[in-house]
């Protein structure tokens, strides 16, 4: 009890109490949700798990929001999530196996064959298969599944990762994939691009005068530690590079317009297309670089050429060595998720039963309206990025909830939290498609209809928060007059 009062008399000293439970809870629920074992063993009880630790994330930015400024709170924060992604690594993926893959293309490479050249079931790949990727009987059983299994998904089609991912995949294995457990390697990867991420996330901040405390939404959120450390997924680099262009971009508030070096233009174009070829999406984060306040217009060229020269750059070996074969498998990825052909699967849009290509060009009209909001309005870059994100997330309602995460981090950036509501729309989606739900098409729409909703809300009630805190009381601000200029 004399503990508790002496909180209650020093409130920083209870909301920074606070932000150390939430930190340890979501410390916990991410050993947790790593060592329970796969999505198809623990099904809806894993999304229980993660909704828990979603609402323990809220929490904790309640507590970010109430402590004071200073140095000493971003690295309590930065502390905790790391500590969040060290307990994710404490078990093999539970909801992904995209890394086995990933190991796949990297002992191919290492071997002098180009991963777009065959598949891994090929005959020509037989000599590759070892024990952990191509498991006995006995190891396939413990799978689950027949003898003869792989752990390597679609093994009969060629990659679909792009070449900076290649890159890596094959230079992470190289340095460290004979260290002891398989996943461990990815799972280390991820957790070192996690780290780049969050201190790139506070330098950003931090040039474009906004809270540093911002970090919380990205460093204390479940998804990047589940997705991008425990399932071990490649985004984490793609987000890293594209911080690494806002941050070139990045200005302090009294200078919007001054004109730029032109070594930032091709700066942040090279790390645009660095994303893009982690990730193919990323490439549209283009126009908010172009469109970055202090650019010319041969700035806003040379940001593009360095963009298309890296994609030039990355992709040429691999054409000379197997020509359009490095397209793999992504032509039948598109058409597998729907995202082609006459049944699509774009859950908001669908509902207007337009037909494939009229939803198909709406789309286009969407995606090409919020380009053509940020060439005009010239807004930050982490804000441009974040509304075009946002826009093709909504627009494509991906089922996979790791697509997300780049949204997340461009809205820590831009301080603009409300579209973390759509990055949490995806799981349950996710769970329903994985679980083989009948209601899956229904628990999307649902899901991703009332993200949009909480993300327009929330958006609308700090506009009108600010907007009162401006003016004294709440909507005076449109009442008040232009202050008069005083006379010469």
């Amino acid at each position: 009890m004399p503990a508790i009062r002496a909180l209650t008399r020093r409130p920083a000293a209870a909301w920074g109490f606070g932000l150390a439970v939430t930190a340890a809870a979501g410390t916990a629920l991410a050993a947790l949700q790593a060592t329970g074992g796969p999505i198809l063993a623990r099904r809806w009880e894993l999304l229980v798990l993660l909704a828990v630790w979603a609402a323990v994330w809220l929490l904790g930015l309640v507590c970010v929001a109430r402590l004071p400024r200073g140095r000493p709170v971003v690295a309590a924060i930065l502390l905790a999530g790391i500590a969040i992604r060290v307990a994710s690594m404490a078990g093999p993926p539970t909801l992904s196996d995209d890394l086995y893959r990933y190991s796949w293309d990297a002992q191919a490479q290492l071997h002098g064959i180009d991963p777009y050249r065959y598949a891994p079931d090929s005959v020509e790949m037989q000599s590759l298969r070892g024990p952990w990727l191509w498991p006995d009987a006995a190891g396939c059983a413990a799978l689950h599944r027949p003898a003869g299994c792989t752990r390597i998904n679609r093994p009969a089609v060629r990659t679909i990762y792009p070449p900076v991912a290649e890159a890596w995949f094959s230079g992470l294995y190289a340095v460290a994939g004979g260290m002891g457990s398989k996943h461990k390697v990815w799972q280390g990867g991820g957790l070192l691009t996690e780290m780049a991420v969050m201190a790139l996330l506070v330098m950003v901040l931090s040039r474009t005068g906004r809270d540093p405390r911002w970090v919380a939404l990205y460093a204390m959120c479940p998804l990047p530690a589940v997705e991008l450390v425990n399932n071990g997924h490649v985004d984490g680099l793609g987000i890293a590079l594209l911080l690494g262009a806002v941050l070139v971009l990045a200005r302090p508030p009294g200078a919007p317009g001054a004109p730029r070096p032109q070594w930032q233009a091709w700066a942040a174009g090279a790390l645009v297309g660095g994303a893009a070829l982690v990730k193919l999406y990323p490439a549209v984060m283009i126009v908010p670089v172009v469109a970055a306040a202090g650019l010319s217009r041969r700035d806003r060229v040379r940001a593009f050429a360095a963009m298309v020269a890296v994609a030039v750059i990355g992709y040429a070996p691999h054409v000379a060595a197997v020509g359009v074969k490095v397209l793999g498998y992504l032509p039948g990825y598109l058409k597998e998720e729907h995202y082609t052909g006459m049944a699509t699967r774009y859950l908001l849009l669908d509902r207007l039963h337009l037909g494939p290509g009229a939803t198909e060009a709406l789309i286009a009209v969407l995606v090409l309206a919020a380009a053509g909001w940020i060439l005009r309005w010239r807004p930050e870059p982490a804000v441009g990025a974040a509304a075009l994100m946002g826009v093709l997330l909504l627009c494509a309602t991906p089922v996979q909830p790791w697509y997300g995460i780049t949204l997340l981090a461009l809205a820590a950036a831009a301080g603009r939290p409300s579209w973390a509501w759509v990055v949490l729309a995806g799981y349950p989606y996710f769970f329903a498609v994985i679980l083989a739900s009948p209601h899956a098409v229904g628990i999307g729409e649902l899901s991703f209809a009332s993200g949009a909703a909480l993300a327009a809300a929330t958006a609308a009630a700090r506009r009108w928060t600010r907007t009162a805190r401006g003016s004294g009381r709440p909507g005076a601000a449109s009442r008040t007059r232009p202050p008069v200029p005083a006379p010469s």
